[in-house]
Formats: C-alpha cells, structure tokens, sequence
C-alpha cells in the first residue's frame, strides 16, 4: 500500500535577515510572512594529528536544515455553530463492552474506545462531543472526551472528515496527534485529501468486501508544518486536557458553504490510506465491543476507534445522506378545560391555555408522519396534569390530534394540527375545551 503526498517546496531567500522585523509586525497574527531560515551542517575533515588519510572522493555538500517560523497562529475563537453529541462507553467500560446499539460496523459508526483483547477502557478515545464554528479564515472543531490518558499523549490522534459534495464519503480528512499543552502547535497535525473518490468503496458507509486497489485519503496536503502553506492547520489542549481543539484554514474545503462533518478519536490504526475502516477488515477481523454480537466480540484488529454520525452545515438534509445523524425534537402540550369559573369573561373559551385553567386527563393524543388528516399514526394519553409529550422524534412534518368524544364538550382549539418540526426544536401544541357544565363560584 503506497501513500502519495506532495513534497513541501521552499524559497531561498534572504528573508533571515528580516526575521525580528516580520516577528514584530503589527499584521503578523493576521497572515505575514512565513520566514524560512535555512542552515547548514559542515562535513568535519579528518584529524590532521593522525587521522584517516585524504580522500580523492570529493565531500559531499552540507545537507540543509529547514526551520520554520510560523506568522499565523489561530485566534482561537470560542462559540459553537455546530456540534454532535456522540454515546458515552464509561459507564459499560468495567463490563467490557461498548454502550449498546453505539457501535454499528456494517454502517461505519465505531464506539471502540477499548485495546483489543482485554478490552482496556481509552477514556481519551470516548468522545461525548464535537462541535464546529467557522470563523473565517479559520475552522475550529474542539473534541471533548469522556477523561483524560496520559499515554494517549502523541498517539492518540483527534480529526474531523468533511464531505463537500455530500455523497457519505470524506473528501478532507483532518487531525492531529492529542498535544502536550494549551499552546498552538503544527506537530502531529496532518491535512489529507482522498483524490479519485474512493474513500467509502462501492456504497458509502456500507460494509464493502475489502480491495487492496482502494487507498482511501491519499494526498498528505500539510504535515507538521510542511507544505504550500506551513500555517495551514494547528492543534492544543483546552481546559488542561479537557478538550482538544484543532483549528485549520477554512480554504483547505475551499470556502464551502455546504458539507457533512463528523468528528473522530483513532488511538489504534491511525491510517487514512485505510479508510472507511469497515471496507478494509472484515466483521470477523475487526472484532466487536458488543457481548450480543458473540461471534465477533472481543474487539480484534479494529480497536481504539471512536466515531460520530455526521452533520450537515449550511443546508437542510433530506434525510437519505449516508452516516447522517439522526435529528430529533419534541412535541408536547396540555389538554385544558378553557373555562374556569369566577374569572374575567373573556379569558375563558379563547383557545389560550391561561394559569388558572386545569389540565384534564381525558382523551389521547394521536401523532402521524407527514400533514394532517391522520394516517398512521402513534398514541398517548395525558397525564393528570393534562400534559403529554412525543420526545426525540426525527425532525419531519407531524400531524398531532385530539381523539376524545363526550357530547357536552366543546373544542376552543383545532383537533387536528399539522406540525413542523426541526431538529432540537419543542413544538408546544395545547387542545382546549369547554364543559356545559355547572359551575359554582366559592
């Protein structure tokens, strides 16, 4: 398996001597000038007290060493536009077993935060979060892990995928090695490029056959500093070790205003040639953290690997997006009597659920896919308060219903109500009615 990567070029130039001047410049921390400083190791010639004799091989020349002096650092920006929660093992992790339902091989999504048999718990590796804001010219995407390993140190490695044409393969991958301090740093931070599409296999996300031709992410764009631009991406701490924060320029997607993202912690294979990881072995060679998949548990080839779903930025899914996350909200509202006595006429039978006024525990509460009338639909019935709640339902449109039938009762609000609901969205949908009843005021 052969990895391709663009050799970094550089300029000679006098530029050495103007080094403290760029280091001082007032525009440095916007973009200035990145300052090669090129030195030279000189060949020692033989001792002349006794040493080997002349050659009349000629000296080779000194070989160069590169030092780059970086001009543009991030910002380091806080605030989240994006982010994805991701299951949490620490809870399993004394079972030796993953949370369950979390890791799903056959559609690319790892909860793997364990060696391989023994099943040693990489509280590094458990990522609970991810989130992204863009601030150009800069990307952020900071990792919060369930703890902190100190071995995990210069190995395990943090990164985001980022899918540009939104087809569920990666077109950039990202990441960096976990740094050993707050401050910003290019060591261990690699930006890669999958360039004939073959990141995925035959069907994105999918478990295909493994194929030796596939090589994944196989153009190294930038590594430890080096490439067509040494300031390209960067990696730290945050909160001691809390979180992991990398931050890359916002041209390596060139400006996209659309794409799937997904975040990933990789303690064990750390090969981008190899991705997705669920095309190059096999179920049985990669092992599961799963106790219910008895065939395949322990974890095997495929360990130290954790991964989330993927998110879309700046446009609306259809839903069919391959590794999509799964969207959800909340529908909830009050059955109330929209009448109570002794209070001002008209604040009762308006349809408006007012403090005064009792919720009922009658009746059930229908919900259906797609605009109203019902089709099939789902059922609950009210608490005694009158309450109810459809909680983490896809995002989609909803038709929500009262079915209640008493012939001295009156509706003040609609029994039928088309709803759409958006992703972390609560929707509040309140039925009201009115009893021809006697009313007595104390």
């Amino acid at each position: 398996m052969h990895t391709h990567y663009r050799k970094p070029v550089y300029w000679m130039a006098a530029l050495s001597l103007l080094a403290p001047a760029c280091l001082l410049s007032g525009n440095a921390a916007a973009g200035g000038v990145t300052v090669i400083v090129i030195t030279a190791t000189p060949t020692v010639p033989p001792d002349a007290g006794g040493g080997a004799p002349p050659s009349d091989t000629p000296e080779s020349p000194p070989t160069p060493t590169f030092t780059v002096i970086h001009q543009v650092t991030p910002p380091g920006m806080s605030g989240t536009t994006r982010y994805i929660t991701d299951p949490e093992s620490k809870d399993y992790a004394p079972q030796q077993k993953a949370n369950p339902g979390a890791d799903v091989f056959a559609e690319n999504r790892y909860e793997r935060p364990f060696t391989a048999e023994p099943m040693a718990y990489l509280a590094d590796v458990d990522l609970t979060r991810v989130e992204m804001k863009i601030a150009a010219p800069w990307v952020y995407v900071t990792f919060f892990p369930s703890g902190t390993r100190a071995e995990g140190i210069g190995r395990t490695v943090y990164g985001a995928e980022f899918d540009t044409d939104k087809d569920g393969r990666g077109e950039y991958l990202v990441w960096g090695v976990s740094p050993p301090s707050g401050e910003w740093t290019v060591t261990g931070v690699e930006v890669w490029k999958d360039t004939n599409n073959d990141v995925g296999g035959a069907v994105p996300q999918a478990n295909d056959a493994p194929n030796p031709s596939r090589n994944g992410y196989d153009e190294r764009l930038f590594a430890d500093g080096q490439g067509a631009d040494p300031d390209l991406a960067w990696i730290r701490q945050v909160e001691g070790g809390a979180k992991i924060q990398l931050a890359f320029k916002y041209s390596v997607l060139g400006n996209a205003s659309q794409f799937l993202w997904n975040g990933l912690a990789d303690a064990g294979i750390r090969n981008p040639a190899w991705f997705d990881y669920n095309d190059h072995f096999t179920p049985a060679e990669a092992g599961s953290p799963n106790t219910y998949e008895a065939d395949r548990y322990p974890l095997k080839a495929l360990w130290g690997v954790d991964n989330t779903c993927r998110d879309a930025y700046g446009f609306t899914p259809t839903g069919d997006e391959p590794g999509l996350c799964l969207y959800t909200g909340t529908i909830s509202g009050t059955v109330f009597r929209d009448f109570t006595c002794c209070i001002e006429p008209d604040l009762s039978g308006n349809g408006i659920l007012d403090p005064e006024e009792p919720g009922l525990s009658v009746g059930q509460v229908l919900l259906g896919e797609g605009a109203c009338p019902l089709h099939d639909f789902q059922a609950t019935a009210p608490d005694s308060n009158g309450r109810y709640a459809f909680a983490d339902i896809p995002a989609g449109q909803y038709c929500v219903a009262f079915d209640y039938i008493d012939p001295a009762i009156t509706f003040t609000t609609p029994i039928a109500v088309t709803v759409a609901l958006a992703a972390g969205e609560v929707k509040v949908v309140n039925f009201g009615i009115t009893m021809d009843y006697a009313c007595v005021c104390h």
